[in-house]
């Protein structure tokens, strides 16, 4: 009888079905988190890269088409947010990209509020915002029917995934692209760099698995030259 009765409780005995439901559902509630964490950040990546992409507009509507390195300046300064600091020496990296006196500039940068701290530090955010960054495309054109003249601009940035490995997806074809499009980069004094050299074997080889590639583009009146 006794028996009977432990037999008949079993179906009901909710021991441990708390702590099941937690083991099922937490991984799953915890792989959301993170995809709203790094697409949160992805599409703040997305903004910085379309003001990086007007300011390099701006400049080149200010100092003509021809900026190409005040272009890539605005550009790079705009993505500095999101740079960590390059393995070599930042100033070599940004002499190599145009940037004629990378002390002043820096120097300059942590006077406007905002960009107050260490100088070193930033200067290093800066190179890797260089490195990470392609020299912004620019055109000129008329809109039909009208003589107002626009430009557009085009910014590629390498965006490092935080969270998760969004490489794997679409990380291979844009990294590739712009790995492609380094080899072609006429340095100033001639000689990449030991820190683009690594960056680029560095996408080729595992990078690209948590890198992809992110576009900004903008547009703005153009009233120089």
């Amino acid at each position: 009888m006794i028996r009977c009765r432990r037999l008949r409780r079993l179906p009901r005995d909710t021991d441990g079905q708390a702590l099941l439901e937690t083991v099922i559902a937490f991984p799953v509630l915890l792989l959301f988190i993170l995809v709203v964490m790094e697409l949160s950040m992805l599409y703040n990546a997305k903004h910085l890269a379309d003001y990086a992409a007007f300011s390099a507009a701006r400049t080149a509507a200010v100092y003509g088409v021809d900026s190409t390195a005040k272009r890539h300046l605005a550009a790079a300064l705009a993505m500095s947010a999101l740079s960590l600091t390059p393995a070599d020496d930042a100033n070599s990296v940004m002499l190599a990209y145009g940037l004629t006196s990378p002390v002043q500039t820096v120097v300059a940068l942590c006077s406007i509020p905002g960009f107050k701290g260490d100088s070193a530090l930033w200067a290093a955010r800066l190179a890797n915002a260089y490195v990470r960054t392609g020299r912004p495309t620019c055109q000129v054109a008329t809109a039909s029917g009208k003589t107002r003249r626009y430009v557009e601009v085009n910014v590629t940035y390498i965006y490092r995934c935080s969270v998760l490995p969004l490489g794997n997806f679409w990380g291979s074809a844009g990294t590739g692209a712009y790995c492609a499009v380094l080899d072609t980069f006429t340095f100033s004094p001639p000689g990449r760099p030991s820190a683009v050299t690594s960056f680029v074997t560095f996408l080729r080889d595992k990078g690209w698995r948590w890198n992809i590639k992110i576009n900004g583009h903008a547009v703005t009146d153009y009233w120089a030259g």
